[in-house]
């Protein structure tokens, strides 16, 4: 890809809601993992990472806008403001809008089936129209009256990678000159969280500081997060046209499936190494001077060991200088991806590049360099993003300066 540009990113996310906010907890090692409400009551540790209830305190958004709206639609319109306003941009009319997500509004509706075997008869009858997962894309589209292409893309926790890069496929062949792109993920249920303990798949570490460790020896699991990661794509032409600061260029995009088991990623890696791959050929020359990964490194055993061996295939004797950000934030699923790309561009500009927090023990069947204990001070001008999901999603993103 040669003609697209991101002029705007926007975040709301456990440890900052705003891009900010995110960025500078990122460098200073913050954790928001903690445990959850009630959640003493359940299996394993009780842990997750949720956004603070204050989201909203910031926003500019009109109270009309955030009505009949459910919490995965209000990250994502939070995250667009402050994209658009980033830009410096009024959208036009036919911009495209395609947001990531997992399940919806999912915790509202196991709150309003509680609430309806309790024998409270009340459900709302506008449910299915707050929960399903077109809604944040929608509630964009409304709010800021446009009528480009609007799609919800729901491929588990690549799904916000995959709405950029189809996004950016769009503006590159001239489809739209602008873009609103990434994801939004509000899973944060007691019903969720014992499903993927009594499933193996979450961290029973009684530390929170080492509940979620990506990479380490002793990685037992993830933890549970949310939030939304939002960019804002323009045709290279137009943003120059308008003289606006570009922030970074979408170079290359890969997307493979595994067909190999519904949670459980290929242990050889080796579709996960056709989509970094494929990302990186396609960047051209972006790819070629690519040596930072963004890993999406969750702290399961099987799916790290995974991307390790990946990792380690597509760059060789390269050993890129890789980090994880899951250690701060918890794993947010659908968003993960855009939030990992939006400090990766920020980091980019800062010439910085965060701690994968809660690794001690790197994995000693690693080649690469793995930043651990504190942020790493060092330039780069292009990095790599992975974001791989249930299903055997696989996606991958090459962004330059």
């Amino acid at each position: 890809m040669e003609h697209v540009t991101v002029t705007g990113v926007g975040v709301v996310s456990p440890i900052g809601s705003t891009a900010g906010s995110f960025w500078k907890s990122l460098l200073d090692g913050k954790r928001a993992i903690a445990p959850m409400p009630d959640g003493a009551l359940l299996s394993g540790n009780g842990f997750w990472a949720a956004v603070a209830d204050g989201f909203l305190d910031q926003s500019r958004l009109p109270h009309s806008a955030l009505r009949n709206t459910d919490r995965f639609t209000q990250y994502a319109m939070v995250a667009t403001q402050e994209a658009l306003g980033r830009a410096q941009l009024d959208p036009p009319e036919q911009t495209a809008v395609i947001v990531g997500n997992t399940m919806g509004g999912f915790p509202f509706v196991a709150e309003s089936q509680t609430r309806f075997l309790d024998g409270a008869r009340n459900v709302t009858p506008k449910l299915m129209a707050l929960v399903i997962p077109n809604m944040a894309a929608a509630l964009i589209a409304m709010h800021w009256k446009l009528h480009g292409p609007q799609l919800a893309v729901s491929t588990a926790c690549a799904s916000s990678l995959d709405a950029i890069g189809l996004a950016a496929g769009m503006v590159e062949r001239g489809e739209v000159e602008t873009a609103i792109a990434g994801g939004s993920e509000t899973l944060l249920s007691p019903i969720v969280y014992e499903s993927l303990v009594r499933a193996g798949a979450l961290s029973r570490s009684e530390d929170p500081a080492r509940a979620s460790r990506p990479f380490d020896v002793d990685r037992d699991g993830f933890v549970m997060g949310d939030g939304a990661g939002i960019l804002i794509l323009e045709r290279l032409e137009r943003a120059q046209a308008r003289n606006a600061r570009i922030l970074a260029r979408i170079r290359g995009y890969g997307s493979v499936a595994d067909a190999y088991h519904i949670t459980s990623p290929d242990p050889s890696g080796r579709y996960e190494v056709r989509a970094m791959r494929d990302a990186l050929e396609r960047a051209g020359d972006a790819g070629e001077r690519c040596h930072v990964i963004y890993a999406h490194a969750t702290g399961t055993v099987v799916g790290d060991a995974a991307e390790s061996k990946a990792i380690d295939e597509v760059y060789g004797d390269r050993a890129p200088v890789v980090t994880s950000i899951k250690g701060h934030l918890g794993h947010s699923m659908a968003s993960a991806g855009a939030m990992c790309a939006i400090a990766g561009i920020t980091g980019m500009h800062e010439g910085w590049i965060p701690a994968t927090m809660g690794t001690q023990h790197v994995d000693p069947s690693a080649r690469f360099d793995l930043v651990t204990t504190q942020a790493r001070a060092y330039s780069y001008s292009a990095f790599q993003v992975n974001a791989f999901g249930f299903g055997g999603q696989n996606a991958s993103l090459v962004i330059s300066r």
